[in-house]
């Protein structure tokens, strides 16, 4: 998982699922909403991580995806809090 203000994402590998996804990679993205305005999630399943054939259709991915879509649906029920995780400073050089 990786925070970056509001935002955190995480890519994952699903190891049990009930509708078929064992072994598929997934990636979540979620925006914790600022002074009033609602939370965002994000997804890649079924969204973004398709190939397109040449008559249009879709199919399942060649390659899977390594990482999680901005967050693009409001969020109507519930919400998230996203606390930042800052990456330890780097040492300073002798």
């Amino acid at each position: 998982m990786v925070t970056a203000g509001k935002t955190a994402t995480i890519t994952a590998v699903v190891t049990s699922s009930n509708v078929g996804w064992d072994g598929k990679r997934i990636g979540i993205s979620v925006q914790d909403g600022e002074h009033g305005a609602p939370d965002r999630v994000g997804f890649s399943w079924g969204i973004a991580n398709v190939d397109v054939k040449p008559d249009g259709s879709v199919s399942e991915p060649r390659v899977g995806t390594h990482m999680a879509p901005a967050p693009f649906a409001e969020v109507v029920k519930g919400g998230f809090e996203v606390t930042p995780a800052p990456l330890t400073p780097r040492p300073a050089k002798p």
